[in-house]
Parts: structure tokens; C-alpha cells; sequence
């Protein structure tokens, strides 16, 4: 039997009751009673509505403050900090829950006679020491020891920020507004501050979990505001200025209309995204008195004149206008019916995305193609913080509308909670598309974004965060390429220098994977807490040999997704193994080990690798012919060291592309190309060139160059310039990307060529 303490058989125990006394007894039958009485009655009018949530409310203030969650309950096993009847995130909510309701009925129970009769009749028979025999009695039971007794409890309601700070002014608004208007929005002005203070967010990890949970609440508490006084929100956009990018952040982060980087506590295996977070968008399939997001995100344009706000309202609402707004307090709903059909005529039904650098959330999305062929290659470049991972440089892919470099997604804390084997599997770096230093994690913090430049087809970012990882040098250079509208391919430079031991690791999508080039046995796990198996080792691989994963098609009929890994690292041994997965969100899908890579090097100290990579994904055939890594000799004849690399990339259609990454101490030094015909040199840090079939030059990108050379032209740069990318037709050049200024000389055999400069199109509002 469970005796309150649970139900033991052998070494396990089932707390039957106590669950059933949060979950069912005080969530469902009392918190959502008084929520649904409350509702009943502000819709209704019906006194006997608001007569039972006020009866409600008044027995849980005789008990609330005695509820003390770190005494009284259990989460994973052990005694949590602190909370009411339930732990302290939920106690949170549903007290600030509570307050509303109270709040809703207020005045339907203040003037019934019938409650002070009933309750002082059961003060009386139970001996309380609040007689309650007038409702002046009720008031102050509620209200001190469930709205006071909150304030004064900050570690119950303790919760992710800014979470206690929303429901304490929820409280000093039931308790004082209007009249102390200027005192709430004071502190309203002090927390949503610091609330907003990274790139719109707060700052903590869980891209689509904890990080969209809090500006979610604050989007209700606004909205809440907003409806009360039509001056608010434009006060406080005054006063917050960051707000302009708060529920932009989850808007600019979402991609291919699908999917959110899984970064931090957050998502699952290669799982989309079917709704923009950040906000909770829901219809009226019910009657409910919650404010609707969709009338707030009219306010949001309306305040800021930001057309992503109403294209977002109207994707939630399944690119529909039926229903809008979805708000029973609506003044005009086919008013802003009508004004969202014109901003969706005028814009589009999509806002516009390009790539976007989150610079205080250390996160760069690089986008490219549309529609199906859209494509988005992300690089996050801290590691820890608040729900973070030992994630440092994690690079991903969202390409043909699936995940193909997946986070791992959510802790699987149902193996027992947060300091179990499985979880610290799951915050290590080798879980991660990173590089893992010695076997350690990284330290907690942020690296530094030392290249960005987004071109027309050429997109890049590179980050770098020595310190953290514990080394001299580690750093990552991603680039995406397009190679036409519907296709591309990614080249991945990641350079370390420091330790002994340097292991990249490739986590793919789940789907069949073969090599190419390798000949493999069977070697050991890699350890330090990593749950792979099946571990088989090339100790001396050929740069250029392969890895392809087979995806089972989107739809039947479709032939099968292949996403093809090529890696070109020098004096580095190459391993496939398997990853073991185990969902938390998305748990219907069960565990499974997934094959992965782990590209590896071994040595002493100061050990320095360039680990150099290609990505390409296709149905039908590859969009790459061939692929070698180039030697590169400096101007005085010698071969550069390993961190300068070159690749030479043959495209199907006979196409050829030449990227060049130089590396210290040759920056700035020209560099030559002794298989190259014609020759080419280049002088300064990145270069991506693109030959025709027949050879001729047909688009070269520059990444704060000195100069490049062929036989044919000459270019000469401000070595300042992070990008120029100019497009060849003959003896003419369209500079497409950069200044002109940057541009300092431009010659076609021997004579100055003046660049053409395209047409701008005019900026969106």
C-alpha cells in the first residue's frame, strides 16, 4: 500500500498519492477550478460562478502559506529548494493563476451576501481564527496569505527570470492599479531591462525552450497592460529600447519556416519547430479570458511598423484570417481582420530572412536559397551559461527541409534527473559538431565572432574562443556556398592549436551511413563519459575520403535524401561509431544509437591541427565531381604550414571552385598555387574563386584581401574590407558585394576596369 510516502517494492518506490495530490487534487480539481469559475463567471454573470471560486479561493488562503514544497516534496528523489503545494516553477505560475482569477472575480463576490454566510458558518464549525463574517474578512485572507504571502516568499516563487518578477507585478497590479500605475511600470522598467538586455532575450540557453519560455510570459503580462491603457506599450518601447528585438529573436532565428538551433536545454533529435516560440498563439476553440497574442502582435506593428509581426500573427494562425483575433475583449476584429489582409498583400505572407548575427547571444545563422531550396547553416560559439551545454563552436545544417547536423535536443532527465550518466552525455562537448581538447569540457562563456560576411553566394562567419577551451587557438571558420538557387555545399575550417589531443565529431541525421576511402577495425571508445560504441578506426586516412548519410525520402515516390561528408585534415585518424540518443521531448519515438564520426588527432604538446571539411546534400546525384586538397607555397618558394589550406572543387556541371583560408604567420603574404594552370596568387586571409568550364573567371569573394592575380586580372583591396565579391562577364566585373571604396585597383589584362555597380533595391520599411 503507499502510505503517502509512496509505494515500495524491492529497491523502487512509486509515490502514487503524493503525485496524485499535486497533479490531480490541487492542479486539476482546485487551480484550474477557480481559473474555469472565474472564466463562468466573468462570461455569464452567473453569481454562483464567482460564489465558488471565491469559496475556493478563501479555503486555499487558510492553508497556502503552511505549504512548503522543500519540506514536503520530492523532485527526482530529492528535496527541491522550495515551492508551495507544488515545486517552485510551477508554484509560480500557479499562483500568479490564482491571483488573475481572484482578480476576475472580485467584484462579483464582493457584494454577495451569500459568501460571508457560507464561509463564517464553516470558520465557526472548523474553529479559524479569521471569522470571515464579512467579506472585509475574506478580502484580507485572500489577499495576505496568498498575494502577500507570495511577495513576502521570494524562494517559493523563485523561477526562471524573469518568471517571479511577472507574477509580482501581476500581484501589485490586482492589489493597487490604477492608482499605483507609476509604481508598476517603474519595476516593470527595472526587470524587463536586464529581461531583454541580450539581442531582445534574456540571455539564457534553450533557443526555442527557456529562452522563448520567459519573453513568452512577458508577451501576456504586455499584452495584459496593453489592453488597459492603448499608450503603454509605445511608453515602454521608449523607456526599453531592446524590446524592438525581443519577439524579433525568435522571428530571425527560425529556420527554412521550421526549425530553431536546438542550442541549450531545448527541442529534440532533428524534431521541427511547427510553431514560431516566443509567444503562445492560441485560438478560441474555447471561451477563455487570456489575452490573445495575436491582437498583441497587431499592437507590436502598430508600435513599431515591423510587418514581420503580422505575417508571424497570420502564419500561427495556419495563413488564415478566419478567427482573427482570437479575442473575446476585441474592439473591431474585422478592423484588424482587414489590416492584417493589407500588410499580408503588401509583404507577403513570410517575412524576409536573411543571415542574422545574434552578437550578444553568440549565434550566427547563415541563410541562403528559397523554398525548398532554402538552406541555413548555424554556428554557436559559447558554451554553458544558464541551461547552456558544453557546446562551444557547434555547427549545424537545416537544408531540403530536414535537420542534418541535429542537436541532440533535451537532456533525457526521465533516466533519473539532472546528474545522471545519460545527461552529462548529453551536456559534454562530444555529444556536439565540435572539437573536444584533451577530453575536457570547455570552460563556461563566450568567444568572439572575428569574420562575418555575407555575400550574394558566398556566406561565412568565423568564431574564436581560445580561452574557454583551454588552449591557444580554437577556431571556426564555416562557410556556405551556393552553387544555384536550389543548391550548395559547406566548407567547415576548424583550427586548434594547444593539448595533446584534438577529436572533431560529426553527429548526422539518423539514417543509413557508409564510408569512403577508409579502411577500418575495430579500436577503443573515445570515453571521457561518451555513450558511443561500436567504435572502428583508419589510423592514416587519405585526406578526401568520405562519409554519406542515406535519409528515407520526405514522401513516397521522392528518391532518398543523401547528405555526403568529405573530410580533407591531414595526419589525423577517422573513426565511425554510434551515438546513443534518448529523446525527452519527442519520447513516443523511443532511444536509438545513431552513427556518427570522430575525426581524430593525436600528439605532443603543442599539438596544432586544421581539421577541413566539405558538406553537400542532394537526392538525385552529387553536386560535386571531385574534390582535393591543394598544396600552398608562400612567395619565397616554401610550402605553408598545415593551418594554411586550399581546396580545389570540380562542380557537375564542370565548374571549378578554389578556396583559399591563409593562416598566420602567411596572412598577407601571396600565396601560389604550383598545380594551378593558369596560375593564381593571393595575398590576405580568405579567398573563394569560381572558374567556367572554360576556365575563364566567372565570380571571385575576397575576405580582407591585399590582392589576387591571374593571368587575365589583377585586383588590388583595402585589406580592411571584410568581404568583396565581384561577378566576371569577359573583360567586365560587377562588384556585388562591399564597398567600392574597398576596391582600390581593378585590371583586365593590363588595362583598368571601372566595376559596374548593381541596382539596390530600396530597403523594406
Amino acid at each position: 500500500m503507499d502510505d503517502g510516502e509512496g509505494y515500495v517494492a524491492g529497491d523502487r518506490r512509486w509515490r502514487f498519492i503524493g503525485a496524485y495530490l499535486v497533479y490531480g487534487q490541487f492542479k486539476q480539481l482546485i487551480r484550474d477550478g477557480i481559473q474555469a469559475l472565474a472564466t463562468a463567471w466573468v462570461l455569464t454573470g452567473d453569481p454562483a460562478c464567482a460564489r465558488k471560486a471565491g469559496i475556493l479561493l478563501d479555503r486555499v488562503a487558510d492553508v497556502y502559506p503552511s505549504f512548503d514544497y522543500a519540506a514536503q516534496g520530492y523532485v527526482y528523489e530529492r528535496r527541491q529548494p522550495a515551492g508551495y503545494v507544488s515545486v517552485w516553477h510551477d508554484a509560480c505560475e500557479e499562483t500568479r493563476e490564482m491571483v488573475l482569477a481572484y482578480d476576475q472575480v472580485f467584484e462579483g463576490i464582493r457584494h454577495d451576501p451569500a459568501l460571508p454566510a457560507f464561509l463564517s458558518a464553516k470558520a465557526t464549525a472548523h474553529g479559524l481564527a479569521n471569522p470571515k463574517t464579512s467579506f472585509t474578512d475574506i478580502q484580507r485572507n485572500i489577499e495576505d496569505r496568498i498575494l502577500r504571502d507570495a511577495l513576502q516568499s521570494p524562494a517559493k516563487m523563485h523561477s526562471n527570470f524573469p518568471r517571479r518578477e511577472i507574477a509580482y507585478t501581476i500581484i501589485h497590479c490586482v492589489l493597487g492599479w490604477p492608482g499605483n500605475r507609476t509604481e508598476v511600470e517603474n519595476d516593470l522598467e527595472r526587470f524587463v531591462r536586464p529581461a531583454t538586455a541580450v539581442d531582445g532575450v534574456t540571455g539564457e540557453k534553450g533557443l526555442a525552450g527557456y529562452a522563448a519560455y520567459t519573453i513568452s510570459g512577458l508577451a501576456s503580462l504586455l499584452a495584459r497592460l496593453a489592453d488597459s491603457d492603448p499608450q503603454f506599450l509605445g511608453r515602454l518601447f521608449e523607456r526599453v529600447p531592446t524590446l524592438r528585438q525581443t519577439w524579433r529573436f525568435h522571428i530571425d532565428t527560425l529556420c527554412l519556416d521550421q526549425f530553431y538551433p536546438n542550442s541549450g536545454d531545448c527541442g529534440a533529435f532533428a524534431q521541427p519547430a511547427p510553431r514560431c516560440v516566443g509567444a503562445s498563439f492560441t485560438r478560441l476553440d474555447q471561451p477563455r479570458l487570456e489575452p490573445s497574442l495575436f491582437t498583441f502582435f497587431w499592437q507590436l506593428y502598430q508600435t513599431t511598423g515591423d510587418p514581420a509581426y503580422v505575417q508571424i500573427l497570420h502564419r500561427e494562425n495556419g495563413d488564415t484570417l478566419e478567427g482573427l483575433p482570437h479575442d473575446l475583449m476585441a474592439p473591431d476584429p474585422e478592423a484588424l481582420r482587414r489590416g492584417v489582409a493589407e500588410v499580408i498583400a503588401r509583404q507577403g505572407p513570410r517575412p524576409e530572412l536573411s543571415s542574422v548575427h545574434k552578437s550578444r547571444w553568440h549565434l550566427g545563422i547563415l541563410r541562403s536559397g528559397t523554398g525548398g531550396g532554402g538552406r541555413a547553416l548555424w554556428l554557436d560559439y559559447d558554451s554553458g551559461g544558464a541551461h547552456g551545454h558544453a557546446d562551444l563552436m557547434t555547427l549545424g545544417l537545416f537544408a531540403r527541409g530536414r535537420d542534418l547536423l541535429p542537436d541532440f535536443g533535451y537532456p533525457p532527465v526521465q533516466h533519473g534527473g539532472w546528474s545522471t550518466p545519460e545527461v552529462a552525455w548529453y551536456l559534454s562537448p562530444a555529444a556536439h559538431n565540435t572539437v573536444v581538447v584533451d577530453g575536457r569540457s570547455p570552460a563556461a562563456g563566450a568567444g568572439d565572432c572575428t569574420l562575418w560576411a555575407d555575400g550574394v553566394q558566398i556566406h561565412l562567419m568565423r568564431a574564436s574562443a581560445p580561452r574557454l577551451a583551454g588552449v591557444s587557438r580554437f577556431e571556426r571558420t564555416a562557410l556556405l556556398v551556393d552553387i544555384s538557387p536550389e543548391d550548395f555545399y559547406v566548407a567547415d575550417l576548424f583550427r586548434v592549436a594547444g593539448g595533446r589531443d584534438h577529436a572533431k565529431f560529426v553527429h548526422g541525421p539518423k539514417g543509413q551511413m557508409t564510408t569512403s576511402g577508409l579502411e577500418t577495425e575495430p579500436v577503443e571508445p573515445f570515453g571521457h563519459g561518451a555513450l558511443m560504441r561500436n567504435f572502428r578506426q583508419d589510423a592514416r586516412p587519405s585526406p578526401g575520403w568520405s562519409a554519406t548519410w542515406t535519409l528515407e525520402p520526405a514522401a513516397a515516390g521522392r528518391t532518398p535524401l543523401v547528405m555526403r561528408y568529405r573530410d580533407f585534415s591531414t595526419g589525423a585518424q577517422a573513426a565511425t561509431a554510434e551515438a546513443r540518443i534518448m529523446p525527452y521531448i519527442g519520447l513516443e519515438h523511443g532511444e536509438f544509437w545513431n552513427p556518427a564520426l570522430m575525426i581524430r588527432r593525436q600528439g605532443t604538446l603543442p599539438l596544432q591541427s586544421a581539421f577541413l571539411s566539405t558538406l553537400e546534400v542532394f537526392e538525385a546525384e552529387s553536386l560535386v565531381r571531385q574534390a582535393r586538397r591543394l598544396e600552398v607555397r608562400h612567395d619565397a618558394g616554401g610550402v605553408c604550414t598545415n593551418g594554411c589550406v586550399a581546396l580545389e572543387i570540380t562542380l557537375a556541371d564542370g565548374r571549378t571552385d578554389l578556396l583559399l583560408a591563409a593562416d598566420e604567420p602567411h596572412a598577407g603574404v601571396e600565396l601560389r598555387f604550383a598545380e594551378l594552370v593558369p596560375s593564381l596568387a593571393f595575398a590576405g586571409e580568405i579567398c573563394l574563386a569560381r572558374m567556367g568550364i572554360d576556365g575563364a573567371l566567372q565570380r571571385l569573394a575576397l575576405c580582407r584581401a591585399q590582392s589576387f592575380r591571374r593571368d587575365d586580372w589583377r585586383i588590388v583591396a583595402d585589406p580592411a574590407a571584410d568581404l568583396l565579391e565581384i561577378s566576371f562577364a569577359g573583360p567586365s566585373a560587377t562588384l556585388e558585394s562591399g564597398s567600392p571604396g574597398h576596391l582600390r585597383e581593378l585590371r583586365h589584362l593590363g588595362k583598368a576596369v571601372t566595376p559596374i555597380l548593381p541596382a539596390r533595391s530600396p530597403a523594406a520599411p
